[in-house]
């Protein structure tokens, strides 16, 4: 066997897998007719486009092989990221309507989209089961258009920066049962006028069934009423009982007694972060030492009451620890002189504060 002629299409495939940069896999498509026949799916399967003439170039490919019933190249596509900050509401439609088998939408800074196009991109892509946009002026409209259309599959969805949100969102949201990632940052939520408090929008998260990571994130708002737990959280199942990551900041009013409600109730919690609480204090450290064996990841940015002798028995005593993130200017550096520097790498916030990151020790190997 000395052609590439030769070779059976499983080898080939298996050889076009191993090919990491686009550049490489498209020189591939001009070995011979079965390497493009093979490589060409692989070429469009994940497109990261930046720039308003790379854009505008796929939309002409696109539209020139949708005639070709056999050889449409948007087909292939199933994941999109487009970082384009003057896209335009034409332009996203034209992209869209191509690529009908597309599962993972990722939208960054397009500030000039709007409801005008996105209340139809689920009329295209169908099979969406992961959405992320940050910062765009979508409304509540998008949002009951995903979910009358992706409620089935969509399972992950992360807004940044998009402040014509309000809490109504999550009414929308409720009937998207796979929804197992839900993230909202930044959104302003609260500025725009709407039907829901946001204690009944907590209560429309809480009834999704399948929430491993949650996160809420918002400056001047405290989300205290979206701690998954209940007065009686004792007697009841879990909120979300497959939950391991989440986030609440601000949270103000937050507790002890509150918090270690949410650590015994999800003991798989991996990764846990609470922002701005002055009320919170070490014995929320030792809840999560004592309950959440496998943590991984803990943040307790801006709470004046933790210490550095509680950060320090929270290192001890959780072998799979890999970073603490404290942000309190009454914390610093001098606290863990005796630690290996080995073993703690230790940065600086322009307030004072310190974030302890990676740990390296022996008991954090592999980490």
């Amino acid at each position: 066997m000395n052609h590439l002629a030769h070779l059976p299409s499983e080898l080939i495939l298996l050889i076009l897998n191993r090919v990491d940069e686009s550049c490489d896999l498209h020189e591939c498509t001009f070995i011979n007719t079965t390497f493009y026949k093979l490589a060409t799916p692989l070429l469009w399967e994940h497109l990261e486009l930046k720039g308003g003439l790379a854009f505008s170039f796929l939309i002409d490919c696109l539209e020139a092989s949708s005639s070709l019933r056999s050889n449409s190249l948007g087909e292939f596509v199933r994941s999109a990221l487009i970082q384009e900050p003057f896209l335009i509401d034409d332009e996203l439609l034209a992209f869209i309507k191509h690529v009908p088998r597309l599962n993972d939408l990722s939208l960054v800074d397009p500030a000039f989209i709007s409801d005008d196009s996105f209340q139809h991109v689920p009329l295209y892509v169908p099979h969406l089961t992961r959405l992320y946009i940050r910062y765009s002026n979508i409304t509540q409209l998008s949002i009951e258009a995903m979910s009358r259309h992706w409620y089935r599959q969509l399972n992950h969805l992360e807004f940044i920066q998009c402040p014509d949100l309000s809490y109504d969102l999550f009414s929308a949201l409720r009937q998207c049962t796979a929804l197992t990632s839900l993230a909202i940052s930044y959104c302003r939520l609260e500025k725009n006028k709407a039907i829901d408090t946001i204690q009944v929008a907590a209560r429309n998260v809480m009834a999704l069934p399948n929430i491993t990571s949650f996160r809420i994130m918002d400056r001047f708002v405290n989300w205290t009423p979206f701690l998954p737990i209940t007065p009686t959280a004792q007697q009841q199942q879990p909120v979300w009982p497959y939950l391991t990551h989440f986030s609440l900041g601000e949270c103000n009013d937050l507790t002890d007694a509150m918090a270690l409600a949410l650590i015994q109730s999800h003991p798989h919690l991996v990764d846990l972060k609470f922002y701005h609480s002055e009320m919170m204090t070490d014995k929320t450290l030792d809840a999560i030492a004592t309950h959440l064996p496998n943590i991984v990841n803990v943040d307790v940015e801006e709470m004046t009451k933790i210490t550095a002798a509680g950060i320090r028995r929270l290192m001890q005593k959780c072998p799979k620890l890999a970073t603490v993130g404290c942000d309190n200017s009454n914390i610093d550096a001098s606290h863990f002189d005796d630690v290996d520097p080995s073993s703690l790498k230790i940065y600086y916030y322009n307030n004072g504060g310190i974030y302890v990151g990676r740990l390296y020790g022996e008991a954090f190997r592999g980490y």
